[in-house]
């Protein structure tokens, strides 16, 4: 049965409400925990959150003086801090929250024409990974790799000097690197987070095997470990290749 999810707009302007949603709820569950980790804050005795957020502030700063190094690194660990703790939390809201329901009526986001397209009734998910929506993906991709290009551009030379590094005939080679980042940071992370909800929509799905051998059990906690841990490393990588993009147009001599 087909899977359908609340719009509302058309062509360019649609909105996937279901996206967006999601993407809020992400945002306040981060918002939520950075507060909880600062409210009873400890020096002597830290505990709970605040030692949670404590060693991924130490982590994360140990990875921007690899990346980055010199004495900018710091600057950019608030946003490598605040990418890794939405991300995970983000790759990880379709698995805790799938639910689909079957419609056969309307509602807000879902017209009784779309329902009739599909033969007058469908699923529609309600609750989804923000990043298992491609154009959030790729609007993350964009907006990560415009920002590294305009840190880059603060030092006009040492940016336009590093496409015609180490040989000028390596140009062209430059500049396709440069122009797939937009697309590979975003597809990276939205194929590996949508193929982990698709295979457990596929798990729930599957009433019975084999007779009257229910599958649902441990092929799906053993899925949902996998899919935890993928949502884990993707978060990881993707906040690591900012950085690494990010020291890619810091001018070299900063890197000391």
């Amino acid at each position: 049965m087909e899977h359908l999810f609340p719009i509302i707009g058309e062509g360019m302007w649609t909105l996937n409400l279901t996206s967006a949603a999601m993407t809020l709820i992400a945002m306040l569950v981060v918002l939520i925990m950075a507060r909880l980790a600062v409210v009873n804050m400890s020096i002597r005795n830290p505990r709970g959150l605040q030692n949670l957020f404590e060693w991924l502030a130490d982590f994360i700063t140990g990875l921007a003086k690899d990346t980055i190094g010199g004495k900018r690194a710091m600057t950019y660990v608030p946003l490598a801090m605040t990418l890794i703790t939405y991300l995970f939390i983000s790759n990880q809201m379709g698995l805790i929250f799938n639910v689909n329901v079957e419609m056969e009526h309307g509602m807000v986001g879902i017209s009784q024409e779309a329902l009739a397209e599909h033969g007058g009734h469908a699923v529609v998910a309600f609750f989804a990974s923000p990043t298992a929506n491609m154009s959030v993906a790729l609007a993350m991709s964009i907006g990560i790799v415009t920002m590294t290009h305009i840190i880059g551009l603060r030092n006009p030379r040492s940016y336009f000097k590093h496409y015609v590094e180490p040989y000028p005939a390596l140009l062209p080679l430059h500049l396709i690197d440069e122009v797939s980042k937009f697309v590979t940071l975003g597809l990276r992370l939205f194929g590996n987070i949508f193929a982990g909800e698709v295979l457990v929509g596929i798990i729930l799905g599957i009433p019975m095997a084999g007779g009257w051998f229910p599958t649902g059990g441990i092929p799906l906690v053993v899925w949902l470990a996998y899919s935890l841990f993928v949502g884990t490393i993707q978060s990881f990588v993707f906040t690591v290749l900012t950085l690494v993009y990010i020291g890619q147009k810091v001018p070299h001599d900063e890197h000391h």
